[in-house]
């Protein structure tokens, strides 16, 4: 997997060898041995990784960037592709900035023909192509969020992982409360292990 010298970061797609899966995402770490081992980390990809380690997973760059507008635009470029072309992604949002409803909130203010066609994945990938000027516009929009939107977003889009029926031992969060502390990101939930189940995976 080679990356060019003028790139600051690449999108790349992880594939399950026998589970009809993948996943698409982005990373600017860009040290040998990060590329070929780095396989994802977001919410569902990390329950996989945890569960079953990355045996039967296999990695492959799409894109590179030179710099952070076009590597978000070509993640969600990417992801829409593989929703045009039917594929099953753990992906639970569209890729960009993050948290998932930021990233929303703007492509309705800015690119709003895009965002009504969020529900056909064809017209979609049409729009992102169509309008790429209006969705980078809204990627730097999402990306200057406050704390406070991010942290709220970020609650919401746990709410949607996590299974809540019952108290963390860890940080003894009760029924219905995301529990977030974790001892290597502050923004992401304990490991399996330790807190709360995590929902079913479902392909999105």
């Amino acid at each position: 997997m080679q990356i060019p010298t003028d790139a600051m970061g690449y999108v790349f797609r992880t594939d399950s060898v026998d589970g009809g899966w993948s996943y698409i995402g982005q990373s600017t770490r860009l040290d040998r041995a990060h590329v070929s081992h780095y396989f994802g980390s977001g919410d569902f990809i990390r329950q996989v990784l945890e569960r079953e380690g990355s045996s039967g997973l296999t990695k492959r760059i799409l894109a590179t960037a030179t710099d952070q507008l076009e590597l978000h635009y070509l993640e969600m470029l990417s992801i829409a592709e593989a929703r045009r072309d039917g594929d099953q992604l753990l992906n639970g949002d569209f890729g960009g900035p993050r948290p998932s409803e930021v990233m929303q909130r703007a492509l309705r203010q800015f690119a709003p023909e895009v965002m009504l066609a969020a529900g056909d994945p064809k017209r979609f990938h049409s729009g992102l192509l169509k309008h790429r000027e209006l969705v980078e516009q809204a990627i730097i929009e999402a990306g200057t969020a406050s704390d406070e939107e991010f942290y709220a977003g970020l609650e919401r889009d746990l709410l949607a992982t996590q299974d809540l029926s019952h108290p963390c031992p860890a940080c003894l969060s009760t029924v219905g409360e995301v529990c977030r502390t974790n001892s290597r990101s502050l923004t992401a939930p304990h490991r399996p292990s330790r807190n709360h189940a995590k929902r079913p995976i479902q392909a999105v």
